[in-house]
């Protein structure tokens, strides 16, 4: 009787399965030496056992790192820029100055003001009437107005924060209405974003950033924009980005370990898109369909015999087997 060893395909089973309790390929080590005959001739079949494994895959996605939730300083006035005090990567103070420009405009108006002000109050320490104090107050408050638009001119920061972007601007051109000065944020909210695949993240998933090298670190998922969620104005596009906080201690670690990892603003991120553990899996090639049913093959004295199975999902070459076959099953194909 003619024996016969089937011969196996190694990249029958794609690497990208992480399998942790034993590696694919001893999952088809095993070898046929049963004669099996078809018009007179022996087959060969490779043989697969059912082994329990985890399966992790993942998918890379671009994304940023900086200050997500930054605020931008706009100008609200045409005027020549007289002094650009800050710069891209400054850490101020709040009420620290970034940008002067020319309020000469208003100095007409400032001191014509302040004359009418001033008349008032005369008016009133010498009469002492209500309608004096009224009118006193109504100048005044007219004075604060323009002493109010006269300060819109310097350009302060608004709380204490880090400059991340400044407008390009030379001093001494004309600024018109409405320009992006600088956009600040505060020295602590570092953040990962990214626009792109927002449907696979969900709130809270743990994800892993590559900053360019072989070292990940992790982080967490802590919002996701909503469906038609539009950007706003003085705003990263926040509202339409998934947002990332890298865990306690690693933002720390990366800035240590790369240069200018925060201002180099471009990440990886790892994200998660199959996580399968301690499941029955068989390769692809294993299963087979007949007249509508999903069955492996089992061996049974020379013979092939069908055994039906519920098959979860094909992940990369593996086939979940939910129920039909137990482990350490041996099914030929």
């Amino acid at each position: 009787m003619k024996l016969f060893k089937r011969t196996i395909c190694a990249a029958a089973i794609t690497a990208a399965a992480v399998l942790s309790s034993c590696s694919t390929q001893a999952a088809i080590d095993a070898e046929i030496q049963i004669p099996v005959f078809e018009g007179g001739s022996a087959i060969n079949f490779q043989t697969a056992t059912v082994q329990i494994s985890d399966i992790e895959l993942s998918q890379n996605v671009g994304g940023s790192i900086g200050y997500a939730y930054s605020d931008t300083l706009y100008t609200f006035f045409e005027s020549n820029l007289i002094e650009f005090v800050a710069k891209r990567g400054d850490v101020l103070k709040e009420g620290d100055v970034i940008a002067v420009f020319d309020s000469s405009a208003l100095d007409y108006d400032y001191t014509n003001q302040k004359i009418l002000a001033d008349d008032a109050y005369a008016k009133y320490l010498a009469t002492g009437s209500e309608a004096a104090r009224l009118e006193y107050e109504i100048q005044k408050k007219q004075l604060d107005y323009v002493q109010y638009q006269i300060d819109q001119y310097t350009i302060k920061a608004p709380y204490d924060c880090i400059v991340t972007n400044i407008g390009d601007f030379v001093v001494g051109s004309v600024v018109g209405y409405g320009k992006e000065v600088c956009t600040v944020a505060k020295e602590n909210e570092v953040y990962l974003y990214s626009s792109k695949n927002t449907e696979l993240f969900h709130v809270g998933m743990s994800v892993a950033v590559k900053f360019g090298t072989n070292d990940e670190y992790s982080a967490r998922v802590v919002s996701v924009p909503e469906k038609g969620a539009r950007s706003s104005r003085g705003s990263t596009n926040i509202n339409t980005c998934v947002v990332i906080k890298m865990d306690d201690g690693e933002l720390e670690r990366a800035i240590s370990e790369i240069n200018n990892v925060v201002s180099a603003g471009w990440a990886t991120i790892i994200v998660p898109t199959v996580q399968k553990y301690n499941v029955m899996t068989l390769p692809e090639e294993a299963i087979a369909q007949f007249s509508g049913s999903t069955y492996c093959s089992i061996l049974n004295n020379g013979l092939q015999v069908r055994i039906p199975v519920e098959v979860e999902g094909v992940y990369d070459g593996l086939a979940i087997i939910k129920n039909g076959l137990r482990e350490g099953d041996e099914v030929v194909y």
